[in-house]
């Protein structure tokens, strides 16, 4: 294996999300200890996107109950999240698509708005080069 020395800040620091959130899950999952699982899922950036915290919380009852089978280390954890799912007090489930609860374009809308979408794109260029403004 190639070794090309230290990870530069940036790409460290996004790295180290990810990492945190993985070491969050495994101790929650080696331990039993849903309030890791539940801060694992909180920490996640994609879920974070998509999901308030109420949501997420919702979302690791529903999980510890439908894979219970599998996770006898969340024994008690499955039972307190089995009570409130038979509770009926639920979150409603929303009807999203997409990753950032946005409409999904269709092709033909994004190439009805290419020209924008291009002009917007070479704005957003930090590497173009523009002339110095005026004062």
């Amino acid at each position: 294996m190639p070794v090309v020395g230290e990870l530069p800040m940036g790409p460290a620091a996004v790295c180290n999300v990810s990492v945190s959130v993985q070491r969050l899950a495994v101790e929650g999952a080696v331990h039993g200890d849903d309030m890791l699982l539940r801060q694992a899922f909180m920490m996640d950036p994609l879920v974070g996107a998509v999901c308030n915290p109420p949501e997420i919380w919702q979302m690791v009852d529903e999980m510890l109950v439908l894979q219970q089978q599998w996770l006898p280390q969340f024994k008690d954890a499955i039972e307190s999240a089995s009570i409130r799912m038979e509770s009926g007090d639920l979150l409603p489930t929303r009807e999203y698509q997409g990753a950032a609860r946005v409409k999904t374009k269709t092709v033909e809308e994004m190439q009805e708005n290419r020209d924008e979408a291009n002009r917007n794109a070479g704005e957003a260029d930090k590497a173009k080069e523009r002339p110095a403004k005026q004062k």
